[in-house]
């Protein structure tokens, strides 16, 4: 009796040896199984031909063949090996004047990129200096550069050299330069005209107007842009139209709007 239980005990081990080798050889065989279909997959993400597989569409800045370059989108390229969310973070880090970048791929081997641009809204300048940068800067108070198209762009002209340079946002009283730039394109007050904006005095900007008189103007929250501050400089505009629509101040050279609810003119010229 002994001697039966140990010869099936020993048949129960060899049973448990070769399944356990048979899934061993299971797991290899999906292993290299895969690693084919993989290698398969891979060879059909190839570039081959740019104009049939990948397709680029962009502004009149930043040309198609930059962005493409960026990506790492070029002949002999694999679509499966490139991080792309890591280069399009990286590209708009480089190029500040794309506003934002959408990839699509459709599998195995096409992709599609979308980049959008900046608009510029106001040129960058330095108070004093009539040099052009090529600074520009658009909506969301993001400096680039662009000279194309912007000749009869308003200027925001900081206190200092360099200025706010590509790829960084401007702050504090610059910020408030370009909500007034913003809010004078608006069809009531587009014909103040707006050429030039200082930001360098302490208490309020200095604005030049089409007729080339000045403006002093400051309002509530004007270091800190919100649609309650806009809505306080809207008043201030409304008011500063109507009173030169009225023609009180005939002949005015400067225009005060730093109090609320009044409008001052001026005959002598403010510097």
């Amino acid at each position: 009796m002994k001697a039966n239980t140990i010869k099936q005990g020993g048949h129960k081990g060899v049973i448990a040896i070769v399944a356990t080798a048979l899934a061993v050889a299971a797991l290899v065989g999906i292993a290299i199984g895969y690693d084919k279909l993989s290698d398969v997959y891979c060879q059909q993400c190839v570039i081959t031909d740019m104009s049939e597989q990948v397709e680029i569409t962009s502004g009149k800045m930043v040309k198609p063949d930059v962005i493409a370059e960026n990506l790492g989108l070029r002949k002999g390229a694999n679509l499966a090996k490139i991080d792309f969310a890591e280069r399009r973070e990286d590209i708009l880090r480089k190029i500040p004047t794309l506003r934002s970048i959408s990839i699509t791929r459709r599998l195995p081997d096409k992709v599609y990129v979308v980049a959008e641009e900046r608009t510029p809204v106001a040129k960058m300048g330095v108070r004093g200096r009539r040099a052009v940068t090529g600074r520009v800067v658009d909506l969301e108070g993001m400096v680039f550069l662009c000279q194309r198209g912007t000749q009869l762009l308003p200027t925001i002209s900081e206190p200092q050299p360099p200025g706010t340079q590509p790829g960084h946002k401007i702050k504090g009283r610059a910020a408030a330069a370009l909500q007034f730039v913003e809010t004078c394109r608006e069809p009531e007050f587009a014909e103040l005209g707006v050429q030039d904006v200082d930001v360098s005095k302490p208490d309020y900007l200095l604005a030049t107007l089409g007729d080339y008189s000045r403006l002093k103007i400051a309002w509530d929250g004007m270091d800190s842009p919100s649609a309650k501050s806009r809505h306080e400089l809207e008043g201030r505009l409304a008011l500063l139209v109507q009173t030169i629509r009225s023609r009180v101040g005939t002949g005015a050279r400067t225009w005060n709007a730093t109090m609320p609810g009044s409008i001052f003119a001026d005959t002598q010229e403010t510097r």
